[in-house]
């Protein structure tokens, strides 16, 4: 079957324009991927954190309580005076375990349902019984009015005519239903940009009316790029994850898209993130769900602001040198580092004399030496903690089994 090529006449934008919302996977890829049970009153922070930083739809869901905690939230925001007018929060209603939900949302509170957008996966589980349109209808008669659709997709052999045929099907479905927001999920992590580029661009051309979201995995390195290439080829909406959260192997980071916008002049509503809050929100979601910091992810990571101070130093030497910490380590010990160092410290006659810079040297040296043996000790203490922390009270398949014939007896 014949790949999908770009519309004729297609010209896809880089920079200066305005995309219509981003939307946080945050709490709901959190709560799925941490292989422990965060409970909703821990999530409360991070949300109100995240709320701050400008963004305005959160995605939730979706597990057996969900649409009750949703409320709970929701009450507390309100309550404490966190919650902006214009919030929403996006429950992923899985169409092949969703019945059980509905009577939570058959109860949810009145005055609460304008904050709620019922985000549907699976629309093509049982649709010969029109599960879907019967589940957007009942809702709609509980009073929510606010919809979107998240196909589900299999892009590892490409974007082909046929696989476009199922994905337009869906999206014709999704409009009988009077439904205009269409999330794209590569599901596995498998599309390439360039595909990604195609598919946008076929999807903006055919229609030009709907809202369309790339729900970008990582499995492959390319969920920024895909991204990315989604909304330079016509999708109007974007999602990610602080500090890169969610499935498998994550999601694009929220702060480096942030980062990225800024430099590239592309709004959300006409307006930036904060990016300081940005930092705040990434670190708070490792803490939350329990995540080891990663120390060298872009713009957040735990030491991506600090630098090394010998002369091999290449940002400097480019003149991008920046107001941060600097460190001194083996590979940075060369002489003209050093003498930087004595120039600086007002040591000029010592600087110029090469006897003591070669001590001065040796010494660096020793210390470097010690340090590193003992840090490598506490690494390794650190390192055996986190593999037995990672490894112990997750319920595991097998755990799961034995507990079950345990409750049963």
């Amino acid at each position: 079957m014949a790949l999908l090529t770009l519309p004729k006449n297609h010209k896809p934008r880089f920079s200066n324009f305005n995309i219509d919302g981003i939307l946080d996977e945050t709490l709901r890829e959190g709560s799925e991927r941490c292989p422990f049970s965060v409970q909703t009153d821990r999530k409360i922070p991070l949300i109100s954190t995240i709320f701050k930083t400008g963004i305005r739809d959160i995605v939730f869901g979706s597990g057996p309580k969900d649409p009750t905690d949703l409320a709970s939230v929701i009450k507390q925001l309100v309550h404490q005076d966190k919650l902006p007018s214009d919030a929403k929060f996006s429950f992923i209603m899985l169409l092949n375990c969703h019945e059980p939900l509905m009577k939570q949302f058959k109860y949810f509170p009145d005055e609460f349902k304008k904050y709620v957008t019922i985000s549907f996966g699976m629309v093509s589980h049982k649709s010969d019984e029109k599960t879907f349109e019967r589940a957007t209808e009942e809702l709609r008669g509980y009073g929510f009015t606010n919809f979107r659709v998240s196909l589900l997709n299999n892009f590892s052999s490409g974007v082909d005519e046929v696989s476009y045929e199922k994905i337009i099907k869906e999206i014709d479905r999704t409009l009988h239903m009077d439904i205009n927001v269409v999330r794209i999920n590569d599901s596995l992590g498998t599309i390439y940009p360039e595909a990604m580029a195609i598919l946008a661009a076929n999807l903006r051309h055919d229609y030009p009316l709907v809202n369309f979201c790339l729900h970008a995995h990582n499995d492959r390195g390319l969920g920024l790029q895909n991204a990315l290439v989604s909304i330079y080829n016509g999708f109007n909406l974007i999602e990610g994850g602080f500090a890169g959260t969610g499935n498998r192997s994550g999601l694009p980071a929220i702060e480096i898209l942030n980062f990225i916008f800024k430099e590239k002049s592309i709004s959300i509503n006409s307006k930036y993130i904060d990016s300081s809050l940005v930092l705040d929100a990434a670190r708070l979601t490792e803490r939350t769900f329990l995540s080891i910091p990663d120390l060298y992810r872009p713009v957040s990571g735990h030491i991506v602001e600090q630098e090394n101070m010998g002369v091999a130093n290449i940002p400097s030497f480019l003149g991008a040198a920046r107001d941060i910490p600097y460190f001194l380590n083996s590979t940075g010990l060369h002489d003209a580092t050093l003498q930087k160092i004595m120039s600086d410290e007002g040591l000029f006659d010592a600087a110029n004399d090469p006897g003591l810079v070669q001590q001065v040297k040796e010494r660096f040296d020793s210390i470097l030496v010690e340090i590193y043996s003992r840090k490598e000790k506490e690494f390794e203490q650190i390192r055996n903690q986190l593999d037995k922390f990672y490894a112990t009270d997750v319920l595991y398949t097998s755990s799961v089994g034995k507990y079950t014939r345990e409750f049963l007896k």
